[in-house]
């Protein structure tokens, strides 16, 4: 069996081509919050790590930041590179970063921890490429008891209709990095000082149960890999589910739905 690595990487180099189009309207809402935390950029290296298509690499650039973006997925990597000419990007591991210690003053992880083998490392590797004093920003999807209405509805259509013991890679702890005692430990563990944790709320907004399923299936690997390991029947019963779970959620004419985040920012320790 593939490893939940290979088979995230798999997964968004199928999915890249999608993901401007199905999702990036949620993780773009990040941005604002990511920059403001990072202050005032112009002239600062910037070290954009799991940057997909590019949206924080451009962001960043339009602040003045010299920005240099990294992806485990190669079509990721060549939209980035159409769309923001002005940075440098490489394909490159985030738990086995190619450059040299203290390069950067900032660096950047925009949800990117949830699909990495081993997020430690790559917060290790992400303290290793700063210089001391440099600031480290990530995002992270908080549990579905904190207001997450998908993730809340498909582990209550699974639980109802199939079960979550599927033959899947085993996958890290998703949520440790988005629980701030979690996330304070294992940041200082990788070498930072200063932590400030914050909570955000992102909404994405469709038309109808179906662009839901859209989404889910061109713009989300985890979820998928859970559907598709269902029962013929317990799949078709999770998927209706679903979609009545998001018209249950029309507002105004359009079904909005909540995605809770954490922005953290950590301090490179000096000494």
């Amino acid at each position: 069996m593939d490893s939940f690595k290979d088979m995230e990487l798999r997964g968004w180099t199928e999915k890249a081509r999608f993901y401007d189009d199905h999702f990036a309207s949620v993780t773009r809402q990040a941005i604002g919050p990511v920059l403001a935390g990072l202050g005032e950029m112009t002239g600062q290296s910037l070290l954009d790590i799991c940057c997909g298509t590019g949206d924080l690499a451009m962001a960043a650039a339009q602040n003045g930041a010299d920005v240099t973006g990294v992806d485990f997925a190669k079509p990721m990597v060549d939209i980035a590179k159409t769309r923001v000419p002005s940075a440098h990007f490489a394909v490159a591991d985030a738990e086995a970063l190619s450059f040299e210690d203290a390069r950067f003053d900032l660096a950047t992880c925009a949800f990117g921890l949830w699909h990495l083998g081993d997020p430690d490392r790559a917060l290790a590797e992400a303290a290793r490429v700063l210089r001391p004093g440099g600031l480290y920003a990530y995002t992270a999807w908080r549990p579905p008891a904190e207001g997450w209405d998908l993730m809340g509805m498909l582990m209550t259509a699974v639980n109802a209709h199939g079960t979550v013991d599927v033959d899947l890679p085993p996958a890290p702890p998703p949520f440790r990095f988005a629980q701030e005692p979690e996330a304070r430990q294992a940041l200082r563990a990788a070498g930072f000082g200063t932590v400030v944790f914050q909570k955000n709320m992102s909404i994405w907004i469709g038309d109808t149960g179906t662009d839901l399923i859209d989404l889910l299936y061109k713009g989300i690997v985890r979820a998928p890999m859970l559907l598709d390991a269902q029962e013929p029947d317990a799949k078709e019963a999770i998927l209706n589910d679903l979609k009545s779970g998001a018209e249950a959620l029309r507002e105004g004419g359009k079904i909005r739905m909540r995605w809770p985040y954490a922005t953290v920012f950590a301090t490179k320790s000096r000494g």
